[in-house]
């Protein structure tokens, strides 16, 4: 119930609007009355429609029964089948983008080989890269993964189980995509075992969920662990070298040069220029930007305190677009501690899920001493309290970061400096991607590239009122410019000029 859940919903909201019949696709019913009051949405005419996570072929035939189909999927292939299609994109983060540049080069020589025939077993979403030595290699599961494989008679998977590493054993449970539970069994720390699930036939070929505990290793490897898994296999199939190949290295089928279900889209729409721009350079397709809706009516100025405010989820470095709040914690000690800022408090907000409590634990280290508070899942009424009660708004998303390698680790756009913006928090942001479309330089906010002018900004608003109110003033006032109803304008040139106002 992010962002992207809000821009999606809104538009699902203003074609409700229209007097169009529309519904959400989930796999999941978090119930819509939950889902529109966290996100400050009325999803009064738009349904919820529940189906089971069937993979995306199951998805593409499920379009063609709508007039119009919007893929707001983070990272989605999907190949719809509507009249008319439209892909919300976030980022067109590439597949292989967590994949070392040594494998990038192996996927590019040997995935078209590999890829050559389609294995009976495919991964989907949940499994980390594999690894292991020369006798045994092995992919860990995120505690909730998924297979598939293809149509046919009964059969029966053959795996071994692990869990090289753990404290405790886990228990792995195996459903299909109905739900029904088809095997559990144990994967054990000290050594792995073979295990022997039983299959039902499937016509349209079988997904398969893995479900099980999870741990995260500590030091430096903050993931979060579920099974790991080796030497799958279907029994009584023969296997060919490249689908033995598929087996040990799965990475290799990943094929980031296949854009043909792009084809399947009218349009496009990008979250910010930022994106736009790399739509153009990895999909070389062109889109529209149709910039989040914010919810700025509800945020106004209150008796502001000499508070930094910096707002964002809590997860480290090599988890996507890191918040960098440990970076910003220590970068504000230090500030502290050359003297000029008494008073000055940081507050750091954010939502974090169990897998990423190591990070924050660090954030909270960091802080001991500091006149910092840490507000993990932060109530949305004391984040708005936040708002309005603090003085300046920081972002650094992309510290330390290089654009050009890995431009999927800054921001794609920046919801929170809007909403900062509109509470009247004068935003000290960093000069990277989508921030640089907010926060005009010296008008309505600074932009910064190192921490010293991070520092250097910080301080002449903190010692100038008249400049901070001034500032202040033009941010609330900017901030309406990606407002709501800003939105709702932006997306009805869209539909005229893609003609879908029918």
């Amino acid at each position: 119930m992010g962002g992207g859940e809000r821009h999606s919903g809104m538009l699902a909201q203003l074609l409700a609007a229209d007097g169009h019949e529309v519904d959400l696709l989930g796999h999941d019913d978090v119930g819509k009355d939950v889902l529109a009051d966290h996100l400050g949405l009325d999803l009064g005419r738009v349904g919820l429609r529940v189906v089971p996570d069937l993979g995306e072929h199951d998805l593409a035939r499920l379009s063609g029964e709508y007039d119009l189909f919007v893929n707001a999927s983070y990272m989605s292939r999907l190949a719809p089948r509507a009249r008319h299609n439209l892909y919300l994109c976030y980022f067109p983060t590439p597949p292989d983008h967590d994949l070392s540049p040594l494998r990038r080069r192996l996927v590019r020589a040997l995935g078209p080989f590999v890829r050559g025939r389609v294995p009976p077993i495919t991964h989907g979403p949940g499994w980390f890269p594999p690894e292991g030595g020369r006798r045994r290699a092995y992919i860990w599961s995120s505690g909730h993964a998924s297979l598939s494989l293809p149509s046919g008679a009964p059969h029966r998977l053959l795996l071994d189980l692990g869990r090289p590493g753990a404290d405790e054993p886990a228990t792995l449970v195996v459903s299909d995509g109905g739900g029904r539970v088809l095997a559990r069994a144990q994967a054990s720390p000290e050594r792995f075992r073979q295990v022997d699930i039983p299959l039902p036939a499937g016509e349209r070929g079988l997904q398969l969920r893995l479900d099980s505990e999870t741990f995260v290793p500590g030091g430096t490897d903050r993931r979060t662990l579920g099974v790991a898994v080796s030497r799958l296999r279907l029994a009584g199939t023969a296997r060919r070298p490249r689908q033995l190949l598929a087996e040990r290295l799965p990475w290799l089928l990943r094929d980031p040069r296949d854009l043909d279900w792009l084809d399947r889209y009218e349009r496009v729409l990008a979250n910010s220029e930022f994106t736009r721009e790399w739509i153009g350079r990895y999909w070389r397709v062109d889109a529209d930007v149709l910039y989040p809706p914010i919810r700025v009516q509800g945020l106004r100025p209150g008796a502001k305190q000499r508070r930094i405010l910096t707002v964002g989820r809590f997860f480290p470095p090599g988890m996507g677009h890191s918040k960098k709040q440990l970076e910003q914690v220590r970068a504000f000690g230090e500030m502290v501690g050359r003297g000029g800022l008494d008073g000055w408090e940081l507050h750091v907000v954010g939502g974090v899920e169990p897998r990423q409590r190591g990070y924050l634990e660090e954030v909270r280290r960091a802080a001991r001493g500091l006149p910092v508070s840490v507000h993990p899942n932060a109530p949305r009424a004391l984040v708005e309290e936040l708002f309005a009660t603090s003085r300046v708004f920081w972002a650094a998303t992309g510290l330390g970061e290089d654009e050009h390698v890995a431009p999927w680790t800054f921001e794609h756009f920046g919801m929170t400096t809007v909403e900062a913006m509109a509470a009247g928090c004068v935003p000290v942001v960093i000069d990277k991607a989508g921030q640089r479309e907010i926060v005009r330089h010296g008008i309505d906010g600074f932009r910064w590239s190192t921490l010293a002018q991070l520092e250097a900004r910080t301080r002449e608003l903190a010692a100038d009122d008249a400049l901070r109110a001034r500032m202040a003033a033009a941010a609330a006032g900017r901030s309406r410019e990606f407002s709501d109803e800003a939105f709702a304008e932006r997306w009805r040139e869209i539909a005229a000029k893609l003609r879908l106002e029918g």
